[in-house]
């Protein structure tokens, strides 16, 4: 059982009270929160606020965690609009940095673009909490592995 998908699926089903992710190390480091979901959308909104630990040497979030908020906004996207059980993994990821990316909370936005029976489509972007210029975006496409037919 994927507990992220449980954690989308509980949110969709609450009062809309943000959730905290803590199924997976990493986006528990990165205090990954879901903000916002809409499954027939295929949106989601997760909220992040990497610590010190992420910071390079110029004192901005170092590349690869701008990149796994993005990912995970992707993931989470395809979750939110696939039946529970399926089963998916990135098989590549396109990123693209406009900004650096400073301390602070930051909010990824995931989109599924087109979700076929053996491939999902999406993008998403990383505003900063309260904005709506992106810093980083990406797009990505996630091979659908197994799972329940669709």
């Amino acid at each position: 059982m994927n507990l992220d998908h449980v954690a989308i699926l509980d949110f969709l089903k609450g009062d809309g009270a943000p959730v905290k992710l803590e199924a997976n190390p990493f986006i528990k480091e990165l205090q990954g929160e879901l903000i916002a979901a809409d499954a027939d959308a295929g949106t989601v909104s997760i909220a992040f606020e990497p610590g010190p630990q992420f910071l390079q040497g110029l004192g901005v979030i170092q590349g690869g965690a701008t990149t796994a908020m993005l990912d995970f906004a992707l993931a989470f996207a395809a979750l939110v609009r696939s039946p529970m059980g399926t089963m998916f993994g990135t098989v590549s990821l396109s990123v693209h940095f406009m900004r650096p990316v400073t301390p602070g909370r930051w909010v990824a936005r995931g989109r599924v673009v087109r979700q076929g029976s053996r491939m999902i489509f999406a993008d998403a972007d990383l505003v900063k909490e309260g904005q709506d210029s992106p810093v980083a975006s990406a797009s990505g496409v996630m091979a659908i592995s197994g799972g329940p037919p669709r």
